[in-house]
């Protein structure tokens, strides 16, 4: 019997089930292939969109010519620095040599270790970054120090995917096509440092006032540490944060290799002294303040709030100090008086520099620049223009006969009486004696025996150029004119004759240390030399024997003249040497008249600054030019009895002294020195046109004759300005 072999039994699967895995298989590829096909639709979109983006990014080769937003530093003749100038950004960008190893190892340690080793964008320490930060140890950020520039340069503060996305791309393009040093440089004067600091170079000085590359390591781990948020964890503010995140960035240096652990205790350990939070603004603000409106007319705001100018200024700053004192000290020894306010300019005669420009008492409390800005009667000190027109004219000699007698004119409806400040009259007397003595009455004579216009002229000539009324009150200084015009003019006659405007800039570089030429005028003559030396020859005895005696300096020759207007609410003095040239006024801006002030406190001021400016600078004593031999005709200009004309030889001995008469008149009042301003005349209504030539009414003592014709007389303007009413009670 043979054994039987048994099958064991077989599951057959029925055809329900075979369909049911198939149509299963069938589901489960479909959902595959439509979940790759619409990542292939999302990878080609995002591509796309990556594209575009890319292409819409900024072209980072601009970087080759990459220049922040930079302050402009002003500095004195002298190359001391007196202001930096900034927009929102108060920049000074320098090269890396000129940036301390310390700081750049300080920043590295603390914002990018590696560097010098990644392509812009850093996944090893992004990853570091994340893992740290989810730990709460927060030792560093994730963005390299090159994503951190694009960031600041190209791109907004916006949290968002598309900006970081953008941010790397752009950091590994310009990895592409800057080294290494290159971008350091930029990222270190780029960035903000907190204390209204941008650029390492500006934070190094507003924070410890040293440079850049002079930067310790206790230093540089504090400012370091800083970029984290510069406000947040401010020394000033927040000492004991900032000092925590020192510490933290000197454990980085230490972790890293930058320095070693004595240098890190020694860091520490380092006593850290700190600067004034807020930059002090310059000590001379009214100078600067001139300044920067001569650079914007010249090369726009951007560029002197944004583009790095170093403007070397004309300011010689121990003068200007000087002058500052000179004014102060008188201002606070007449406060009683009601004068806040003052100015002083002093100009170097030679090449029209201005020295020193004071605008006013207080720049924290009045910004306006009353040497620039302002427009006010100056009173006598007009009169010097009045005679050199004269002398121009040919009219007159300094030896010529003058009256100084009352006189009033009449335009058909009033009459205009201008008189001196003592209500008295000196009667004949030479044409030196009468500027010499400020009378008012031989003044006006002579603007009648000339007309008005000729006076403007020479007003014009020399360097004034605000509006002056074609009427006689303007011989008196009526007329609103800005000290500035005043040293101008003045300089003028201090010159000789040769005009040359005043100018506050030497020399202009833009940021790359190029010079941008400057337009320099030269020296133009606007009046023959003799005519000026005799009115200098005159304007030195205002000084030796006049108004102007406490200008006097011993053993220097010096000219100048006094003014005041009608009730005292405005005095001046404007005098010059051989070399120097300066103009004092004081007032006050309610032109509120003055109280127990004259124009020798303005005298005064002068010549207390021009004593310590030659101790300071002991410049050889000049001489002025003395007047030659002049063939004129004498004409007496007085009363109508006594307008005899001879005409005489004028000869100035070779061997007199100048600045004294030839034969010093024998009168016991020469050379008086009144200080006190004369009274206001009467004010005419009238037009402002000349028509025909203006009579006298009172020629003599008290005699008065009615005219046979009325006269129209221009009269002082009415349109309400109080810089230019009638003045004429002056000195």
């Amino acid at each position: 019997m043979t054994d039987r072999q048994f099958e064991l039994p077989v599951d057959i699967r029925r055809k329900s089930e075979v369909v049911q895995d198939r149509l299963g298989l069938i589901i489960i590829l479909t959902i595959f292939s439509m979940f790759t096909f619409l990542m292939f639709l999302l990878s080609v979109l995002l591509g796309n969109k990556l594209a575009e983006a890319a292409a819409a990014l900024p072209n980072v080769k601009v970087l080759h010519e990459w220049h922040p937003y930079e302050s402009t530093r002003i500095y004195d003749r002298n190359g001391s620095l007196i202001a930096n100038i900034h927009g929102d950004e108060d920049r000074v960008v320098v090269p890396l040599k000129e940036i301390s190893p310390n700081i750049q190892r300080a920043v590295m340690a603390i914002e990018d270790n590696r560097f010098y080793q990644h392509n812009g964008v850093d996944m090893r320490g992004t990853l570091r970054a994340a893992s740290a930060n989810f730990r709460g140890d927060d030792v560093q950020g994730g963005s390299t120090l090159t994503q951190q520039l694009v960031k600041n340069l190209f791109l907004s503060p916006e949290r968002a995917i598309t900006r970081k996305i953008a941010e790397a791309l752009l950091a590994m393009r310009v990895e592409r096509h800057y080294d290494k040093n290159k971008i350091l440089e930029m990222y270190l004067n780029q960035v903000y440092w907190g204390n209204q600091s941008y650029g390492i170079e500006k934070a190094a000085r507003r924070y410890f006032k040293k440079a850049a590359r002079d930067l310790s390591i206790g230093e540089s781990a504090l400012l370091a540490g800083l970029l984290k948020a510069p406000e947040g964890i401010s020394p000033y503010a927040y000492p004991k944060a900032a000092r925590k995140r020192q510490l933290e960035v000197l454990g980085a240096m230490v972790t890293f290799g930058y320095i070693t652990e004595d240098q890190r205790k020694n860091a520490e350990a380092e006593k850290i002294e700190f600067s004034r939070q807020i930059s002090t603004p310059s000590k001379h603000p009214f100078f600067i303040q001139y300044v920067i409106q001569q650079l914007e007319e010249k090369f726009g705001e951007s560029a002197v709030r944004q583009g790095g100018l170093k403007v070397y200024t004309t300011m010689d700053e121990p003068v200007q100090e000087l002058a500052e004192k000179a004014l102060y000290d008188e201002m606070d020894k007449i406060k009683f008086s009601g004068a806040s306010e003052g100015s002083f300019i002093v100009e170097n005669i030679a090449n029209g520099h201005i020295l020193a420009l004071v605008g006013g008492r207080d720049f924290g409390k009045n910004q306006f620049n009353h040497a620039t800005q302002q427009h006010r009667a100056i009173g006598s000190t007009f009169k010097p223009f009045v005679y050199l027109t004269a002398f121009r004219l040919g009219l007159i000699t300094p030896e010529s006969m003058i009256s100084d007698s009352p006189v009033c004119f009449n335009n058909g409806y009033s009459n205009w009486c201008p008189h001196n400040w003592d209500g008295r009259y000196m009667g004949s007397m030479t044409i030196r004696k009468a500027l010499t003595l400020s009378r008012n009455t031989p003044t006006v004579k002579l603007g009648l025996k000339m007309g008005i216009q000729p006076v403007i002229e020479s007003a014009r000539l020399a360097g004034i150029e605000s509006p002056i009324d074609a009427n006689f009150s303007s011989l008196l200084g009526s007329a609103g004119i800005s000290p500035l015009e005043v040293i101008t003019g003045y300089s003028t006659i201090a010159r000789g004759g040769l005009y040359l405007p005043p100018t506050v800039l030497m020399k202009v570089e833009d940021s790359r240390g190029r010079e941008i030429r400057l337009d320099r005028p030269q020296p133009e003559r606007r009046f023959e030399q003799e005519p000026v030396y005799n009115l200098v020859s005159i304007l030195q005895d205002v000084v030796e024997k006049g108004t102007g005696k406490n200008a006097i300096i011993p053993g220097r020759p010096v000219a100048g003249k006094t003014g005041t207007t009608d009730e005292m609410r405005d005095i001046w003095f404007t005098g010059f040497t051989t070399d120097m040239v300066g103009s004092v006024w004081m007032g006050n801006d309610k032109y509120v008249p003055l109280r127990g002030v004259f124009s020798s406190n303005s005298v005064t001021v002068w010549g207390n600054f021009a004593r310590e400016y030659y101790k300071m600078y002991p410049i050889e004593v000049g001489t002025f030019p003395k007047p030659q031999k002049i063939l004129v005709e004498k004409k007496f200009l007085g009363p109508k009895a006594e307008l005899d004309i001879e005409k005489t030889q004028i000869a100035v001995p070779a061997n007199a002294t100048l600045g004294l008469p030839a034969s010093p008149p024998e009168d016991p009042n020469y050379g008086y020195s009144p200080l006190h301003p004369g009274a206001g005349g009467f004010a005419t209504n009238g037009d402002d046109t000349l028509n025909g030539e203006l009579k006298p009414l009172v020629e003599s003592g008290n005699a008065r004759r009615t005219p046979s014709v009325a006269v129209p007389l221009p009269v002082p303007s009415t349109n309400g300005s109080r810089n230019a009413g009638s003045e004429s009670g002056v000195n």
